[in-house]
Formats: structure tokens, C-alpha cells, sequence
């Protein structure tokens, strides 16, 4: 994604009036801290410290004038030089352009230096978000702080600067500088969110590091642009492509694209020879961040099955444009090639645009059209997918600006089902490619999706939907259609997570029945955990099983007359016995089932005893019978993910003869749930991977997910066995780099940023 002026422009203004609030802030926190050190100090302090206090109170108005406009200037400074190549490298470096420094200057940047430590401290995970945001946005794949205009570094240079104007006092200054960096520290708080959600705001995400090749195939293509934009202001234009140079042809991609654009920005414009500036007018490449990035506003939710409404009717003149168009568009959609015609070249959504150059009647409408044809001229040149994949997804590009000019939310909702389907396709050819057996199988798929989609689709969004159902549909049963050992690798997660949800969906429903009881938490913990399994185990008796739950309750319960202990001193052979008999049911290991029958043994004691706490609600067997009659039938099925353990895992596996190398390990996770959920949404059937083995990345695919998303089963190039992991070890694994995807974005985001790329080429040469 390339630089957005206007977000940086927007963010400015926050961030300057946040710190005007911020440093008033500091500035009476600062004297609060002061009277509390004055009713403390020591004799020997006490005078510094009322110097302090004084000077805070007579010059507070002029410091506080002077920081805000320290902080203004050095953020404007900030914006102009981010990621911009000013300083000398140690090549450049010689005794002509050294310099002496001065030991206060030194001593000064140390206590600057210091002060920016705790500020930083103060203002993570936000200050990191925004680092990351604003490397991302210039396509830096390091994320360098000093780069970010808004950093803690200017909050403590404005605040030092100031205070060495306005006192002249040299231990004054020093002590309350001290003193007002603890205050601006405890006053951060919230600063940075306000500036980051901004940049969330205009669809600004922090990313983490999932997408490691995302910034690297983003700046060669930038430079590509660059190049091609050279060779077009350079040389002209002839027969509507860029001219050569050096006998080298610009890329035909870039060829194709750039008189497009520069004639977008003639018609706004920016490069008219001595054509009047337009100071409110936006520039090509805010207008193409806008377009595609609108900011998120509340919404009500919208489900895929559930057509989108249809905007509110325009005027009569640009109403009857919009049907000339749609018309227009609709003849285009129909005439698609039928399978058995596709041997010709097809036209391109730039040949195609040439055809609507008159069509739109007003200019929101010519400029989604431009820019959706220019969109699906980068998709069908777009170098991560194979060539005939590139054409199938031309073929989208009618009915997606079909579905633009209905619904224009959709060039900035990622959810969309247009979107959706395109993405998913682009995926799909990550992880399936053309040197697979199965991949003629998955072209003819992707034709026959289109097909119903260029047939249905006229205003019902769930055309897509159902386009891109039936892809996941049958991409899940291509993958183990031809190997075997995949097919009983997929079947046994499948019944490794069915089981484990049952028994998940099971202890859950028990909580519920024994929240109300004040039961011992040793027995509730057994109920819930061992004994939930054997509840659920196939092949055991449960009714005996769930008889079981009111008897163990009772055997927990106080007991307050001869009869009911007696009572109990017979039942517990039984009761034991039967526990027993149900842990070795369900494979349970003797150390697991001897610790839980001792944790029983020692309940029992403490009731026979009478050392057991009295119950808030007892009940008698036969009210608690009456009670657990509750948990029978049928239970509803949850669809949330699921936990299971390495060892769980392993011998469900064993025990089917399947080899897979397990990935259970979830570490230290600490990534946001944004990013989790963007992981999660990458992770499908079919999409390729690069996995982490013996230090180097080996070429994966994600061959199959379990229903509820426990757990996710990879092909690993040159190993016979898959590779399974666990939903948290999978986005731990995504985090720390040792999985990543192949794709550095979505189809569609791919096309905005060579997009933004485009414009800030020519920007950066008119």
C-alpha cells in the first residue's frame, strides 16, 4: 500500500490537538506533584522545590504556548521527512562533514533519550500498532520508530525545548523537566489511540507480521511504476503505450495502465499545462484511497443470504444514465464467452472501458468505472497467479462494476460477497497450481462458478455468495479425492474435533446444571472434566453414565444425620467402582485416573468427617435426580473452536495408524484480534503456505480445515506425513514467521496497492 497523504493529513490534526490537551494536562499534574513532594521533603529540598512550584506558576501560560508550538513545527518537520533518505550512510561519512558536540547538547539528548523511554513504555501497544501502520503504508518492511511523525520523541523534545526558553534557571529547568516527564507519562494514556483510529478509520490495519513478503513484492512493483512513469513523461506516449527505453518495453501491465491514469489526472487537473491549481481538489492518488477506503461508519449487518438494497433513486437525468449504463453493462455481462468459445483472446477491462467512455453521466459514475477497469487490469496482469486464472478473474470485472454501481460500499467492505469470491479464487490458485494433477479439475470449476454468476447475477449480492460456496465445496473434496492418506488424515481430525466438541458442548451444559447447586469445586471440576467424557464416549451406557451426575453431587454434599451418612457409607463401593470402570472406558491412564479417584477419596473423607462445608442449595438424590433429567436428549451442537491437547491429539492419530507432525504449541501469543481474525480468514482449504523447516521455508498447502476451525491439516513439499496444528499454534506459528502465506494480500488489495503505486508514480513526475 502506498503513501495516503490525506490519512497522514487527517491524524495531523488530533495529534495537535491531543497534545494540547496532553501538555495541560502535564502541566496540572505537575503542580499536584509538587505540593505532594512539598509536604515530604526534606529541609535541604524544600527550597528547590518551591523555586520549582513557583516557576511553574508564573511562567505555566508561556511554557505551555511554547510547547504547542515547538510540537507543531517539529510535526510538520516530521511529515515532510518520513522515510525520506537524509541521513549520510557510513560510505558518506569523512572528516570534512564531522562535527563537535558540545557536552550540554550531549547531556541534554541523554535526558531527552530518557524521557522518551517512558513515554514509550506509556503509550504501547498503540505506539507499536502505529509504527507498524505507518511502515506499511510506505512499504518499509523494517519498522523504524524515527519514522513516525507522531512518535514519543517530539512529545519530549517540544516539552525540553520549551522549558530551556522559558526558565533560565539551569538546576530549575533540569528539576522541572523531572518532574513534568513523570506527569506527561502519567497523562499519555489514550494519546496515541485517538491518532490510531484515524488510520483504522481509512481502513489502515495493523498486520503484524503474517504477510513477510508482503513489503518486498510491494516495492519492486513500485519501482516498476516508477520506471514506466519515467519512460512515459520522458518520451510521450505512442499508440496509447508507453515508449521504450534503452530497447526495454515498460511493462505490459504498467503500458497499459498509465495513459489511463494520466488521463484521469488531466481530466482532474493536475497536470494541465498552466491549468489553475484546485486547492480542495483531491490529487489521483487520494482520490484512489478514497474510493477504496472510505471510512468505516456504523452499519447496520448485513448476511450473505440477504440481498443489498438498493440505493435511494438519483435525479431523473442521472437516474436515466444509471439505467443506460447498467443496461449497457448487463448486454456486456451476457455476451461473456460461453467454455466451449474461450480459444480467442477475450477483450480486456481496458478494452472494455474504451466502450463505456461515454456511458456514465455523471462523474462518481465515470470514475468507478475507470478505476474498477483499471483494478481488474492489474488482477489480470497480477504475476502471483497463474495466466489462466488471471483471465478466469477478467471475466468478473462486468458484473463487479455491475455490483459497484449498486452498492459502492463494497470497494471498501472486504467482506463483501464480490470481493469475497474474487479473493477466495485468487487463493485457491496459491495452493492448487498448474504443475498439480488436479488443477485442470479447479480451472473448470472456476468456469463453471462464473458461469452462474455472469448468468444470475443482476441485483441479488448472494450470487457471489452462492459462487463462492460452491468453490469452497468443492475444493474440499478435490484435495483427498486422489490420495488416500490425505482423506484419512482430513476424516480423523474431523472425528478428533467432533469428539472433543462434544465433550466441550457437554461440560458446558453441566456448568450450567451446576451453577445453582454450591457443589464442591473438586467435585464440579471432575463432573465437568473427567466425567463429561465419559458421558460423551461412544459405545458406553449413558444413561448409567448420567445416573451417575446426582450421585456424585450427593456424596459431596454435608451430611447431618446418622441415616444419611450411613446411607452414604454404602453407596460410595458402588459409586467408586463405577467410577473406575468409566475412566478405563474412555482410555483414561492410570496415574490421570488413580490422582481423580484420590481427589474423590478425599471429598468422601471430609464429608464422613463432618468437615464439609454446608451446602447454600442441597438438595436430596432424589431432587438432584429430578434436577440432571434436565441434561438428556438431544444437546445443541456449539460452532466456536475447540481446545485439544498434543497427547489427545497424537493418540487419536496412533490409534488410527495415521503419521502427521503436530503443531500444538500455541507460545506466547500477544497478537490483536484484529489480526487474528484477518490470520484465521487466510487460513482455507486450498491456499498455499510456506512452513519453517530445518531453517529453511518448504512450500505448504492447507489441505483441509476441520469444521469448527480446531484444527487445520497442511501438504508439506517432500514429506510424506501432513503437517496438523492446532488453532492457537497456527496463529502463534503466523505470528512469530515460522508459517506464512504465499499471497502477501488479497487478489483485490494487490490491485489497489499497484494502484496507489500507479499514481504516486506519475504525482511524483508531473
Amino acid at each position: 500500500m502506498q503513501i495516503p497523504k490525506r490519512v497522514f493529513q487527517l491524524a495531523k490534526q488530533p495529534a495537535l490537538s491531543g497534545f494540547n490537551v496532553l501538555a495541560t494536562k502535564t502541566l496540572a499534574e505537575a503542580e499536584v506533584n509538587l505540593e505532594k513532594a512539598l509536604k515530604g521533603a526534606a529541609r535541604s529540598n524544600e527550597r528547590l522545590l518551591m523555586n520549582e512550584r513557583q516557576g511553574l506558576r508564573e511562567h505555566g501560560t508561556v511554557l505551555l504556548a511554547r510547547m504547542q508550538h515547538h510540537f507543531a513545527d517539529y510535526l510538520e518537520r516530521a511529515m515532510q521527512t518520513m522515510y525520506m533518505d537524509t541521513r549520510a550512510s557510513l560510505e558518506e561519512i569523512s572528516a570534512d562533514n564531522l562535527t563537535l558536540i558540545e557536552d550540554d547538547v550531549v547531556t541534554r539528548q541523554i535526558e531527552i533519550d530518557r524521557m522518551v523511554m517512558r513515554l514509550r513504555d506509556a503509550g504501547q501497544p498503540n505506539l507499536g500498532r502505529l509504527n507498524l501502520m505507518i511502515a506499511q503504508l510506505h512499504g518499509d518492511p523494517e519498522v523504524r520508530e524515527r519514522e513516525n511523525p507522531f512518535r514519543p520523541y517530539l512529545l519530549a523534545r517540544s516539552l525540553h525545548e520549551a522549558l530551556r526558553e522559558t526558565i533560565r534557571d539551569e538546576a530549575q529547568s533540569k528539576g522541572l523537566f523531572d518532574i513534568l516527564s513523570v506527569a506527561m507519562v502519567h497523562c499519555l494514556q489514550g494519546y496515541y489511540v485517538a491518532i490510531e483510529e484515524v488510520f483504522k478509520s481509512r481502513g489502515v490495519s495493523s498486520k503484524l507480521s503474517a504477510r513477510p513478503t508482503a513489503l518486498t513484492r510491494a516495492q519492486r512493483d513500485r519501482l516498476a511504476w516508477q520506471k514506466a512513469a519515467e519512460q512515459l513523461i520522458g518520451h510521450g506516449m505512442a499508440g496509447g503505450r508507453a515508449d521504450t527505453q534503452l530497447g526495454k518495453p515498460a511493462q505490459p501491465k504498467q503500458a497499459r495502465m498509465l495513459p489511463e491514469l494520466r488521463r484521469m489526472m488531466q481530466q482532474h487537473g493536475e497536470l494541465l499545462p498552466g491549468a489553475p491549481a484546485q486547492p480542495h481538489a483531491p490529487d489521483l492518488q487520494e482520490m484512489v484511497w478514497n474510493l477504496f477506503n472510505q471510512p468505516k461508519t456504523p452499519r447496520p449487518p448485513r448476511h450473505d443470504e440477504v440481498p443489498v438494497p438498493v440505493p435511494a433513486p438519483a435525479p431523473a437525468s442521472g437516474c436515466q444514465a444509471r439505467i443506460a449504463l447498467d443496461a449497457q453493462l448487463k448486454e456486456m455481462q451476457q455476451a461473456q464467452p460461453a467454455p466451449a468459445a474461450r480459444g480467442a483472446r477475450t477483450p480486456g477491462p481496458l478494452d472494455l472501458r474504451a466502450r463505456l467512455a461515454d456511458a456514465a453521466g455523471s462523474e462518481p459514475d465515470r470514475v468507478t468505472v475507470d478505476l474498477v477497469s483499471l483494478l481488474f487490469e492489474s488482477i489480470v496482469h497480477d504475476e502471483q497467479l497463474p495466466d489462466g486464472v488471471r483471465q478466469q478473474l477478467g471475466r468478473l470485472h462486468v458484473p463487479f462494476l455491475r455490483a459497484a454501481m449498486l452498492d459502492p460500499s463494497m470497494l471498501h467492505d472486504a467482506r463483501h460477497p464480490a470481493r469475497r469470491l474474487l479473493d477466495r479464487i485468487g487463493t485457491v490458485a496459491t495452493g492448487i497450481t498448474p504443475e498439480m494433477a488436479c488443477y485442470p479439475a479447479l480451472e473448470d470449476e472456476i468456469d463453471t462458478v462464473l458461469d452462474g454468476v455472469l448468468a444470475r447475477f443482476d441485483t441479488d449480492m448472494t450470487t457471489f455468495a452462492d459462487g463462492q460456496r460452491k468453490l469452497d465445496q468443492f475444493v474440499s473434496t478435490l484435495l483427498p479425492r486422489g490420495d488416500v492418506g490425505l482423506a484419512r488424515c482430513i476424516d480423523a481430525i474431523g472425528a478428533v474435533e467432533a469428539s472433543s466438541a462434544r465433550q466441550s458442548d457437554t461440560a458446558t451444559t453441566l456448568g450450567a446444571l451446576l451453577d445453582p447447586l454450591d457443589v464442591d469445586p473438586r467435585i464440579g471440576n471432575f463432573i465437568t472434566d473427567m466425567w463429561s467424557r465419559v458421558l460423551v464416549h461412544p459405545g458406553g451406557d449413558a444413561a448409567a453414565s448420567q445416573a451417575m451426575l446426582a450421585e456424585l453431587v450427593w456424596s459431596a454434599q454435608e451430611k447431618n444425620t446418622p441415616e444419611e451418612r450411613a446411607q452414604m457409607v454404602r453407596m460410595l463401593p458402588s459409586l467408586v467402582k463405577r467410577v473406575r470402570e468409566g475412566l478405563a472406558a474412555i482410555g483414561m491412564g492410570e496415574t490421570v485416573s488413580k490422582a481423580a479417584l484420590d481427589q474423590l477419596v478425599m471429598v468422601h473423607m471430609d464429608v464422613l468427617g463432618q468437615r464439609q462445608p454446608p451446602s447454600a442449595n442441597a438438595m436430596d438424590l432424589e431432587q438432584l435426580r429430578a434436577h440432571f433429567a434436565a441434561f438428556g436428549g438431544e444437546r445443541e451442537a456449539g460452532q466456536d473452536a475447540v481446545s485439544i491437547g498434543h497427547a489427545q491429539l497424537e493418540a487419536a492419530l496412533e490409534q488410527r495408524g495415521i503419521r502427521a507432525e503436530l503443531y500444538t504449541d500455541a507460545g506466547k501469543s500477544a497478537a490483536h484480534a484484529t489480526d487474528e481474525r484477518e490470520w484465521l480468514g487466510m487460513a482455507l482449504p486450498g491456499a498455499g503456505f510456506e512452513l519453517a523447516v530445518d531453517g529453511r521455508y518448504v512450500p505448504a498447502r492447507l489441505s483441509a480445515v476441520s469444521p469448527r476451525g480446531s484444527l487445520y491439516l497442511f501438504s508439506v513439499k517432500g514429506q510424506a506425513a501432513p503437517s496438523t496444528f492446532t488453532r492457537d499454534a497456527l496463529l502463534a506459528a503466523m505470528q512469530n514467521e515460522t508459517l506464512r502465506t504465499v499471497e502477501h494480500a488479497p487478489v483485490f488489495e494487490r490491485a489497489v496497492e499497484s494502484l496507489m503505486a500507479g499514481a504516486e508514480a506519475l504525482s511524483g513526475h508531473h
